[in-house]
């Protein structure tokens, strides 16, 4: 008989331990929702080429660390080199003939000097020939010279001052035609700059599929580049619509990899969709039919990722993760933020 009460205690201790423990799981998940539906994701940088042309080198090797500005790969340049020394040699050749319109300018002006004065002269002489003709002190023919010599004036000087707008109006040409071959050097070293193909962050070659050799178009994708740090990389958590009533904006969380299941990460939520998953798909579901069956729908929360906690860069894009948010803590501060969002009620 006493054995009957004591494995009936027994039995009775061991359900009142697993209701505790049921019921503290059931409160600890009420106010530290988790999920299992996320997945490491981040920023990839696709590297192509601006122009066509044909890889003379290629660098970056599949999976190799590489720093921003690194050289990745390399187009021939001898073309563009071409193109290169054609336009200075045209800039050369438009710069020394503005210098040959300023010597011809300064020529000119000299000369429209000289004829003005050559006309002020003739008109002094007209000015005293004719008193002295009226007064009959010197012949006719004397007088006629004079006129002559001042019409004479009068046209070298109108003709030297056309010539001289002529030249102006050459040396306005010709500055404007130096300011178009310095835009086209300028647009051919530009050009010729884009042989050489850069990391454009710091990062992870991936994807890669250039070869010495091969020619590539406008666009087209040599490799990409993955960063592994900084805003760069964020975890993309589906929480059940039903989980996301005490979910706010700069709530920490925890983060656990299948790859490391003994180690955490520490983040805090970042942002939250503005839509479902399904509301964004291309087949979004129709629920107008008559088979209607209500599913719990999931909605996207980005958790960023603590710098510190990740600082061996051991996180890769795509793993699965299991996310818990502490919804108890106090939101931090995020930066360009007016306050934390709250989430949808």
């Amino acid at each position: 008989m006493l054995k009957k009460w004591i494995s009936l205690a027994f039995i009775l201790l061991v359900a009142a331990a697993i209701v505790v423990a049921g019921y503290s799981y059931w409160k600890h998940a009420q106010v530290h929702p988790n999920t299992e539906d996320a997945y490491v994701s981040g920023d990839v940088f696709s590297v192509a080429s601006r122009i066509p042309g044909t890889l003379l080198t290629v660098e970056g090797t599949e999976n190799q660390p590489v720093k921003q500005g690194q050289v990745i790969a390399t187009l021939d340049p001898r073309d563009l080199d071409s193109q290169v020394e054609q336009a200075r040699t045209a800039l050369e050749e438009a710069r020394s003939m503005l210098a040959t319109n300023r010597a011809q300018i300064a020529q000119a002006r000299a000369k429209v000097q000289a004829d003005r004065s050559r006309l002020e002269l003739a008109r002094l002489n007209l000015q005293r020939f004719s008193e002295l003709y009226h007064r009959n002190s010197i012949p006719k023919q004397r007088f006629d010279d004079a006129v002559t010599a001042e019409q004479v004036a009068s046209a070298n000087t109108a003709s030297s001052e056309k010539a001289l707008a002529v030249v102006e109006a050459n040396l306005a040409v010709a500055e404007r035609r130096i300011r178009l071959h310095e835009v086209r050097l300028a647009n051919a070293e530009l050009t010729r700059s884009y042989c050489t193909i850069a990391s454009p962050v710091d990062g992870i070659v991936s994807k890669k599929n250039a070869q010495v050799g091969q020619v590539v178009a406008p666009g087209q994708p040599l490799c990409a580049v993955v960063p592994l740090e900084g805003e760069h990389i964020w975890i993309e958590a589906n929480f059940k619509e039903t989980e996301l009533r005490r979910i706010r904006v700069g709530q920490p969380a925890t983060i656990r990899t299948d790859v490391h299941p003994e180690r955490t990460y520490t983040g805090w939520v970042e942002s939250l969709s503005a839509g479902t998953g399904a509301a964004f798909s291309l087949l979004p579901p129709e629920n107008a039919s008559g088979n209607w069956v209500k599913i719990v729908q999931r909605l996207p929360v980005r958790i960023a990722i603590d710098a510190a906690s990740n600082a061996d860069l051991s996180l890769r894009l795509g793993l699965s993760t299991h996310v818990e948010v502490d919804t108890l803590a106090e939101p931090r501060k995020l930066p360009m933020r007016a306050k934390p969002t709250e989430a949808s009620r």
